[in-house]
């Protein structure tokens, strides 16, 4: 009896071991294998036995930026119960408070980036995610247009999912054109269209033009996007630097001359005697009919009285102004940080930035949704089907991009003040640029 006694004890203790086996199971994976602990990307909840986790985050912008954040991660948090993120807005100069987090040994698990972000990956600071995503079965093609997906790849690899991505477009002053008689800007209009309207939307009074066609200031989306327009580029495929080529030469006198030559653009003498403002309040104070910039402005000008307005896509491929979700290469909990940033650009967590007027979302299917389609900003519709109906360039980003702009900019500067040639400001930028990446 005592033996069967024994027996039997040694059963269930072995029953009791596999049990406890079974159910004993950590929460952070951080290998990609896709061993979620929180549902799969379609949708599921937190998984039995997953132990809480908390993810630091990094963000810039203002407070509402960092609620609608938070807002967001709200709606994250239904699907991972269990994860749990601390946002933390950054004042100040992002990147070097943010670098110095992570040499101190404090990185957050999630980086919001943008242009830079090909700094972080060329340190290995930032992760490449494509063994995650495929682990977790996102459809990329189905999340993002091949362009703004490709906003976020470095070296071949997905660096980062896109979160916002508002392409830059054309606001236009719909009464102005209406005066001149000329066609609203629309889907497949071309340079020639843009300047010929730019020429009639002009008008001089008493031998003093009072309205300009088009102002785009110098800032470098506005003049790298005709470069990309007229086929050029500032590097080829082996990264060698072609700045010093026609279609880049053409493209920038064509820069020079919408204001020298065609007297569409004011110089810096009439824009200095203006106070030095911006196309932002140039436009919205009916100085001129047409400007290119981001989605920003529509928030400005539904607060501005008397201005009838409207955007149409740039005559050809132009920029995006974009930002992006990255996970730190010392996150302790990188698969919850994916899981989050994942569900951060489902439909539905891309709503509040559409709710909120924050910015243009970057997926398909916000973009595509009537949500956007059919916001209103200071109780009007606008044609928001612009940003969807935009061509976005590969735009060059790369490590030096910080120094690259600095050794086109200082000369460029110059030229478009007009006190340097075309020949001589073009061979010094080529040159320049060829030491720097030499």
């Amino acid at each position: 009896m005592r033996s069967k006694i024994h027996w039997i004890a040694m059963v269930l203790l072995l029953v009791a071991g596999i049990v406890a086996a079974c159910g004993g199971n950590g929460s952070s994976g951080g290998n990609g294998s896709g061993g979620s602990s929180g549902g799969d990307q379609k949708g599921g909840g937190e998984a039995s036995g997953s132990k809480p986790v908390s993810l630091t985050l990094t963000m810039w912008g203002s407070e509402q930026d960092k609620n609608t954040m938070e807002e967001r991660l709200a709606i994250v948090k239904n699907l991972y119960p269990h994860i749990t993120v601390e946002v933390n807005l950054v004042a100040g100069d992002y990147d070097q408070k943010v670098q110095t987090m992570i040499a101190g040994g404090t990185p957050p698990d999630i980086m919001m980036l943008a242009e830079n972000y090909q700094v972080y990956a060329s340190k290995g600071q930032i992760i490449p995610l494509d063994d995650y995503i495929a682990s977790h079965q996102v459809d990329m093609d189905e999340r993002y247009t091949p362009d703004i997906a490709n906003l976020m790849k470095y070296d071949g690899k997905q660096y980062g999912m896109p979160d916002r991505a508002g392409a830059m477009v054309v606001y236009y002053n719909k009464d102005m054109f209406d005066a001149a008689n000329v066609p609203y800007p629309k889907k497949g209009w071309t340079r020639e269209d843009f300047l010929e309207a730019a020429q009639k939307l002009t008008i001089k009074e008493n031998g003093k033009i009072v309205q300009w066609g088009y102002y785009p200031s110098s800032w470098w989306p506005q003049w790298m996007q005709l470069i990309y327009q007229n086929g050029g580029s500032l590097f080829d495929e082996s990264g060698k630097p072609t700045f010093d080529t026609p279609e880049v030469r053409e493209a920038l006198q064509f820069f020079n001359d919408l204001t020298y030559k065609y007297g569409v653009s004011p110089t810096p003498t009439e824009v200095a005697d203006l106070g030095n403002i911006g196309p932002d309040p140039m436009f919205a104070q009916g100085l001129i009919a047409m400007e290119t910039t981001g989605f920003w402005n529509i928030g400005s000008l539904a607060k501005v009285e008397g201005i009838n307005w409207d955007i149409a896509p740039v005559w050809g491929p132009t920029n995006a102004f974009f930002n992006g979700l990255a996970i730190t290469k010392d996150s302790k909990h990188k698969e919850e940080a994916f899981q989050v940033i994942e569900a951060l650009t489902r439909l539905e967590a891309q709503i509040p930035i559409i709710k909120n007027g924050q910015d243009a979302p970057a997926t398909k299917p916000a973009l595509n949704s009537d949500a956007f389609l059919n916001a209103e900003y200071g109780g009007r519709k606008i044609n928001m089907a612009a940003f969807s109906e935009s061509e976005i360039y590969d735009i060059p980003l790369n490590p030096k991009w910080n120094e690259m702009q600095k050794v086109i900019g200082d000369k460029l500067s110059t030229f478009f003040n007009n006190d340097a040639t075309l020949d001589e400001t073009v061979t010094a930028i080529q040159k320049g640029l060829e030491e720097l990446y030499q």
